[in-house]
């Protein structure tokens, strides 16, 4: 069983809306707000379902509408979501808040879909002839590749801070191994000039008492 429908077919009106009903519909959506759809026809006298007035507001009469070309960004970022949401045209619209989910289908529909399939359908054919052909990412690829840049970031970052550490830790070691050294050399040096005294010391001992005797 499918979505009942939005109100009764009969007396509704079908096709392109006119000036005078766009008039009319915004007026009464400035007064009351967009909401509570299936009241509209009957509160303005509008001879069209609720669905046709939401979709006229929400596509085309809402402030803050986008028209005309996407720009290349614009393409890039439907190509990306398109390649992680399928065909979730409400989910992609959040990420372009100035265009309408029914402008992002419509264009993936009439040119992006089309244009990746012959980059892709000329790629193919450039690895089959053996020439490599330089041709711009598509769908999946976006994804993949940002997630390899950050992988790549992540082993550079940790690579630095490893090598950061085994530098400072082989200074201290060099340091301490220097302290060692200075203190031994130390150590050998007073004892160095302690011996002669020491022997002075027996040497006197002894004649002492030599005279004893």
């Amino acid at each position: 069983m499918g979505r009942p429908p939005c109100c009764d077919k009969e007396g509704v009106k079908k096709g392109p809306w006119t000036p005078e009903e766009d008039i009319i519909l915004v007026s009464y959506i400035q007064e009351h707000g967009p909401s509570n759809w299936k009241a509209v026809p009957a509160n303005t006298g509008l001879s069209r379902c609720s669905k046709s007035c939401r979709l006229r507001w929400t596509n085309y009469l809402r402030p803050g509408i986008k028209r005309g070309n996407f720009t290349d960004q614009e393409e890039k970022m439907i190509i990306h979501l398109q390649a992680l949401l399928g065909n979730r045209w409400a989910a992609i619209a959040a990420y372009l808040p100035q265009r309408t989910d029914n402008d992002i289908k419509n264009y993936w529909n009439t040119y992006l879909k089309k244009k990746l399939n012959k980059l892709e359908a000329g790629s193919d054919q450039g690895h089959n002839i053996g020439v490599s052909v330089s041709q711009p990412m598509s769908r999946g690829q976006w994804e993949r590749r940002l997630q390899t840049d950050i992988r790549m970031a992540k082993r550079a970052l940790i690579e630095a801070l490893s090598s950061n550490k085994a530098s400072s830790s082989s200074t201290l070691l060099l340091a301490e191994s220097n302290s060692n050294l200075s203190s031994e050399n130390s150590i050998f040096y007073n004892s160095n000039t302690n011996k002669p005294t020491t022997q002075s010391m027996c040497y006197a001992s002894s004649a002492d008492n030599i005279a004893r005797f």
